[in-house]
């Protein structure tokens, strides 16, 4: 196959310059990886100084304005990082001179397909020691403040209930998004809504919350954990989120019997996470919040066959995920009755 061509790699050979100064030597043309569908993601060797570093480098569409992402994610990786997750290294962040933001990280050996992960034999070992380590790195990434880093967080109104934050973000995303109307989804955005309402007030005050912590953004090998990938989602809120959103149906991969991640029940999950961070979880509260993330997961598929469909991205994947909203919307109703079995 084909190295791609100097034009096609202009951005990340502008990106790395940036970075690393202009007379740094490329030691291996950039090629083109597999996973982005929204970012294009490269891999990248560079020398410098006799040492041989090993990048990639991601870069996002023009018509995208992910600067403020890319900085975020920038920062709150590297606190992280500095705090103990296993992240990857982070080297730059920037915009190209024709507008294309990028992010430049260390290339970290391991693997991120989930199903081999969830399947394979010879990686139950991995599988076994997966759990508590995740649960760990969560801890880790809740014990960051917005006040501990130097880029600003999207967060909860000052005062608000986490939980209506995201009902109000969603209902938005939901109203911009939508093709057409989806019963489901409105009247699920209505009933957690007034679960929220009749619950205790809750005062906390917000942390660092990774956003897509899930299987498929994390990197594995034989031994477990080798990095946790993907945090252009980071923003404040509850802890709660991350334990959520790693449950929801779809990141299960055809697990689904094993309600996190495809990799265990849901209550080992919230076991691993007492066990690491010391305190316990809410059950109620956290059901909730897993109402709430499948309901995400509907907004998404419809922000992402939008995508596909007014040309901001044209792939067949986004189209394709566009289909699952159906099947979202069949979860979103089993949890509700289970949450209401359970009460």
């Amino acid at each position: 196959m084909s190295m791609p061509g100097e034009p096609e790699t202009a951005a990340v050979r502008e990106a790395v310059s940036a970075v690393f100064g202009v007379g740094v030597e490329i030691a291996r043309d950039p090629w083109k990886l597999a996973g982005g569908t929204m970012h294009d993601m490269w891999a990248v060797d560079i020398a410098r100084g006799g040492e041989r570093i090993e990048l990639v480098v991601r870069t996002s569409p023009r018509v995208r304005d992910d600067l403020t992402v890319a900085r975020r994610e920038f920062e709150t990786m590297s606190e992280s990082r500095r705090r103990g997750v296993i992240a990857p290294a982070v080297h730059g962040v920037g915009a190209t001179s024709s507008g294309e933001p990028y992010l430049v990280v260390g290339r970290v050996q391991g693997e991120t397909s989930p199903r081999p992960l969830l399947r394979d034999p010879e990686l139950a070992e991995a599988r076994r020691r997966i759990l508590p380590q995740l649960a760990a790195s969560l801890v880790t990434i809740h014990s960051i403040r917005p006040a501990d880093l130097d880029v600003a967080l999207d967060s909860p109104a000052p005062g608000e209930e986490p939980l209506l934050a995201q009902l109000r973000g969603l209902t938005l995303k939901y109203d911009e998004d939508r093709l057409e109307r989806h019963a489901v989804i409105e009247w699920a955005l209505r009933w957690v809504r007034r679960q929220v309402q009749a619950s205790p007030a809750r005062a906390s005050e917000p942390v660092l919350v990774h956003g897509d912590f899930r299987v498929g953004n994390i990197m594995y090998d034989r031994d477990g954990l080798v990095a946790v990938l993907d945090w252009e989602g980071a923003h404040a809120g509850d802890p709660l989120e991350d334990l959520a959103w790693f449950c929801v149906r779809v990141w299960r991969f055809g697990q689904d019997r094993l309600e996190a991640g495809g990799l265990a029940q849901r209550e080992d999950w919230l076991r691993a996470y007492e066990e690491a961070s010391g305190r316990e979880v809410d059950r109620p509260r956290f059901a909730l919040w897993e109402i709430l993330c499948n309901i995400r997961w509907a907004v998404i598929t419809l922000n992402q066959v939008k995508a596909h469909i007014d040309g901001t991205v044209r792939s067949q994947e986004l189209a394709a995920i566009g289909r699952r909203t159906g099947e979202t919307e069949l979860e979103i109703l089993r949890l509700v009755q289970q949450y209401k079995d359970g009460h």
